[in-house]
């Protein structure tokens, strides 16, 4: 019994460290950001697109987030058909596809599971469409995915990480300003 008390405890700290460490996967770099504290009031990015398709792909993007941080699989499902139809529309047959996969799903998990490589599909667009003012904030969760770690874009500083929801809400960090 004790074993698996101590082996519980264990568990724990690592995983609090390990979010809360504010270092990069890939530098080790301190980051002196969002270590994943809440925040009471997070800078807004108010993004303004130069193109009506990329104001479209981003605005279901962040419908799906929400609704993943929310642990909502409904609101999710809904959140990805629309974006689905915004990369179609768009001409992103790559982009509607990732969606249409998480659109189709009834597992929590498994639309996370499929959220990173959307997101990365998501971004790479944005940047092609450019920005018209604001900023996007690109966000990391150094526990995502196993440990392996997972980005996805916010129109907020406030990290709430749509990989674990209320498990660890404020997991991550801020790793880019997208302008």
């Amino acid at each position: 019994m004790n074993t698996i008390l101590i082996n519980s405890l264990a568990i724990v700290f690592a995983v609090s460290t390990a979010c809360n460490s504010g270092e990069t996967a890939s530098t080790g770099e301190v980051q002196h950001e969002n270590h994943g504290e809440m925040t009471t009031s997070a800078e807004s990015g108010n993004p303004q697109f130069k193109d009506e398709k990329a104001k479209n792909v981003y605005q279901h993007y962040i419908h799906l987030k929400t609704a993943l941080v929310k642990s909502d699989v409904k609101e999710a499902k809904a959140g990805a058909e629309a974006l689905n139809k915004a990369f179609s529309s768009a001409g992103n047959i790559k982009g509607a596809a990732l969606a249409a996969k998480i659109a189709s799903s009834a597992d929590l998990k498994a639309q996370r599971n499929n959220f990173d490589v959307l997101s990365a599909e998501v971004e790479a667009f944005i940047r092609k469409a450019g920005l018209k003012s604001g900023k996007v904030y690109k966000q990391y969760c150094p526990m995502a995915k196993s440990g392996d770690g997972a980005y996805w874009l916010a129109s907020e500083s406030e990290v709430n990480n749509p990989y674990y929801g209320d498990q660890m809400l404020h997991c991550g960090e801020v790793t880019e300003e997208i302008k």
